[in-house]
């Protein structure tokens, strides 16, 4: 005789087919609630789609507020359907024949995606690939090396060393740059060092001339015919010229080069010859310049037969970059320069306003373009992608060009043939170590705050803003004296401070302090960042029961020492000032504005 079955043990029943109360439910009831949970999955996705494309817009649009945004169709979100766990309420109407088709579209539609989003994502890595092949690799770097300035400052730091090389290997008649035949090897052509902080919230590119002289370094040989290093060492050499370096000693001798001239951490290099910029510059599009006067290169020919506003293609825009003897310019290869910066803003602006990131044609010849004509290192598709994505919401007015300080030496004869550029090393220090502090360069935009670069945030920060150094003249500010083992230090630092200019409104013994601070609340930024460049011993202390008042508090061992600010309206206290009379190009400013 048969036993009857008994009842299945509680752990051995899908939970999935329990109510709440944990008794077993209907296939009815189980199968609508597969469907509902892939309904609330498919709106969740779709939210989460709509919150991405509501951002990307907000991004356009500070990038091109000249553009107008067209909304597609607004979308109409439904509700998702609840789950039924009361068994007592009143059951649904059995799956109809068109319950059951609605069912197997959605499967249909989700396998589709998960297969459209498998081919696409394979072939975004096929396409990475196929680009990272094409790029050749090559030694470059020396990333511990003792010249490195303050390497903790740097972490995080993005530092590429690009040199457009004048190799014309593989160029063809119709390039109009000559073969290989004709100007064997490769020089530096182009030498720049473009510097992207861990905050991703600037870029300064900075130039170096060509004919620039320099103490090259030591260096291993090498032969650009085969790009191989030989093995033999050349020895310092004093007085090259900054392309020296790179037709004797490759790739690794300039950023050695580099490197002694910086103090920064190299991190990527990157050298694309004449073929190269030319299909990077098709790739994004036509290049609007502005042509102050007829452009006749003594090598090039007439290159614009006048003045006037162009939208220039590769060929027209290699041109345009390289010509270094145009008839009516008088610096030369600084001309030049400023004509590269002045480029290299424009292609920014209109890399940023066809959203070549968004288009996956234009990205992919630009990427093409990049990989044949590229050699470098640590340059992989998949890291500039990342790297390039993460300045997104960077703003045009945030990307300085500027040329590395020099001065003119001149040599014996009245003509200026025989004049000589030299590195102004000082000032070349100065500027290196004001990237490293982050300290704004001229013209700099200021930093835009989240809400303004589209990244998601609760509310706007509130408190003071970032100060800058200004004339202390009539500057009111107090001082107390927090040591009392320093008498009378608060009318010593009065007296000090009234024959810089400030005016000290309130002083005498104070509360006990720790140490040296100047307490400041919004509204008295500039004071409280000039003070604190006339005391270097002080300590910034943000503090909004101040009001407007600038206080400094002077606590044990202070040194007294109070020194003349210096005025330059960007420096923050303990950063390095920038040197005066720089050569800068704001990629913000349009080239052809008056």
């Amino acid at each position: 005789m048969a036993v009857p079955a008994g009842p299945e043990r509680r752990d051995q029943i899908d939970p999935a087919s329990l109510t709440t109360e944990m008794e077993a439910i209907s296939d009815d009831v189980k199968k609508r609630r597969e469907v509902d949970h892939t309904l609330a999955r498919f709106s969740a996705v779709h939210d989460e789609l709509a919150e991405h494309e509501r951002q990307r817009k907000e991004r356009r649009q500070k990038l091109m507020p000249w553009k107008v945004e067209h909304d597609e169709e607004a979308t109409v979100y439904t509700s998702s359907v609840e789950g039924d766990d009361d068994p007592d309420a009143p059951r649904r109407p059995v799956r109809t024949a068109q319950h059951s088709k609605i069912v197997r579209v959605v499967k249909v539609l989700s396998l589709t995606a998960a297969v459209l989003v498998f081919v696409a994502t394979g072939l975004g890595w096929g396409a990475m690939l196929y680009v990272d092949s094409k790029i050749t690799e090559i030694d470059a770097l020396n990333t511990n090396s003792a010249a490195v300035h303050e390497a903790e400052k740097q972490l995080g730091d993005e530092n590429f060393l690009i040199v457009g090389s004048d190799s014309r290997a593989g160029a063809k008649a119709e390039d109009g740059v000559g073969d290989s035949d004709a100007e064997p090897g490769a020089r530096s052509d182009v030498l720049m060092l473009a510097h992207i902080p861990a905050d991703r919230k600037r870029v300064v590119v900075v130039s170096v001339p060509r004919d620039l002289e320099i103490t090259r370094p030591e260096c291993e040989e090498w032969n650009p015919q085969t790009a191989e290093y030989t093995g033999k060492t050349l020895p310092v050499q004093q007085g090259a010229k900054a392309n020296q370096a790179y037709a004797d000693g490759g790739p690794r001798c300039v950023s050695n080069l580099m490197t002694e001239m910086t103090g920064l951490t190299i991190n990527h290099f990157i050298s694309v010859d004449f073929n190269g910029f030319k299909g990077m510059v098709d790739s994004v599009g036509k290049i609007k310049v502005c042509v102050p006067k007829v452009m006749d290169d003594g090598e090039l020919g007439m290159i614009f037969d006048k003045p006037g506003q162009y939208e220039i293609d590769g060929q027209k825009a290699l041109d345009y970059v390289r010509a270094r003897k145009v008839k009516n310019e008088e610096f030369g290869d600084y001309d030049r320069i400023t004509r590269q910066q002045k480029f290299l803003s424009s292609l920014l602006r209109t890399a940023l306003s066809t959203e070549m990131l968004l288009n996956p044609g234009k990205l992919n010849g630009f990427l093409n373009a990049f990989a044949a004509s590229t050699v470098g290192q640590n340059i992989g598709v998949k890291d500039m992608l990342t790297l390039a994505q993460s300045l997104q919401g960077i703003e045009a007015g945030r990307v300085t060009f500027v040329t590395v300080p020099h001065y003119t030496d001149d040599g014996p004869s009245p003509s200026v043939d025989d004049n000589v550029e030299m590195l102004d090393m000082n000032a070349t220090k100065a500027l290196f170590q004001a990237v490293i502090d982050g300290t704004p360069l001229p013209d700099e935009a200021p930093p835009a705050n989240p809400v303004d670069q589209g990244q998601p945030t609760t509310a706007k920060a509130a408190g003071p803003r970032q100060g800058k150094v200004i004339d202390p003249k009539g500057l009111k500010v107090q001082v107390f004296n927090g040591d009392e083992a320093n008498p009378r230090a608060a009318s010593r630092t009065k007296n000090s401070l009234a024959e810089l200019g400030y005016e000290v409104v309130n002083s005498g013994n104070g509360e006990p302090a720790t140490q040296t601070v100047i307490k400041y609340g919004t509204g008295g930024e500039d004071t409280a960042f000039t003070l604190a460049a006339s005391i270097p011993g002080a300590t910034l202390e943000v503090d909004e029961s101040q009001g407007g008042a600038v206080t400094l508090v002077i606590g044990p061992g202070w040194d007294e020492k109070i020194v003349a600010p210096q005025v330059n309206g960007s420096a923050e206290p303990g950063k390095t000032t920038p040197p005066p009379d720089l050569d800068v190009v704001n990629a913000g400013k349009d080239p052809c504005a008056p």
